[in-house]
């Protein structure tokens, strides 16, 4: 038997950068690699106001390096998508303890999907005419956020 598909309706309701901090590059000795002299780091936080069918994801990225033996922030760039959703109270439930939330699976890839893609643009903005243009956001896969946030 077929599952029956689940029809939501969503849209971006806005986009917000909370903070954006780039480094000055006056010390840097070395040519940027990534994975080898620059590292990248992604968390992500949710929240839901499901009698208002909203649904905020929050990102924070941070490329960092190590410069002269001391761990050195390059950039870091903190947005905020809010998405509407009809029928949020479908794929988000609110447990007892009101901090955590069980969001359907196929749900969060999408918003992952869309808040990535919509950070890595404004990473992209931001860094340029800077060294860090040449280092966009990576392609991630939503597979495997799904994995890390369940952890």
């Amino acid at each position: 038997m077929k599952k029956a598909a689940k029809e939501i309706l969503i849209r971006i309701k806005e986009i917000k950068e909370h903070s954006f901090n780039l480094k000055s590059f006056s010390n840097l000795t070395e040519d940027l690699v990534f994975g080898k002299n620059i590292q990248m780091g992604i968390a992500f936080k949710f929240d839901a106001n499901l009698e208002e069918d909203i649904f905020h994801f929050f990102t924070l990225i941070k490329y960092k390096t190590i410069i002269e033996e001391v761990e050195q922030i390059l950039v870091e760039l903190e947005t905020e998508i809010i998405f509407e959703v009809k029928d949020l109270s479908k794929v988000v439930k609110k447990l007892e303890d009101e901090d955590q939330m069980n969001i359907d699976d196929d749900f969060i890839k999408t918003m992952a999907g869309v808040a990535i893609g919509t950070t890595r643009g404004m990473l992209a903005s931001n860094t340029k005419g800077s060294v860090l243009s040449k280092f966009p956001l990576p392609i991630l896969n939503p597979e495997e956020i799904l994995k890390t946030v369940k952890q």
